[in-house]
């Protein structure tokens, strides 16, 4: 299985707006380049939510930002090199 991309915005929103104007999901589809399930759960989240924002992820927040990290990586290796 391969790896999964969030649809943009502009998709999203052409999805929902074709789905207003009355085009079958399978159209859609087509249209997106994307997958009927994919069409179809962005339509449900879309009346779920009114909203076509992605969901927020989960996990767990970075203890260190990119700059803090460098910083650690030079004072703990000669050199600054891995």
């Amino acid at each position: 299985m391969g790896a999964k991309k969030e649809l943009t915005i502009a998709q999203r929103n052409t999805i929902c707006l074709l789905q207003q104007h009355g085009k079958k999901y399978r159209d859609i589809a087509n249209i997106v380049n994307c997958s009927l399930t994919t069409v179809s759960d962005t339509i449900k989240r879309f009346k779920e939510t009114g909203s076509i924002d992605s969901k927020p992820r989960s996990g767990r927040p970075r203890l260190f930002t990119h700059q803090k990290y460098r910083r650690l990586k030079r004072l703990v290796t000669p050199n600054g090199k891995i």
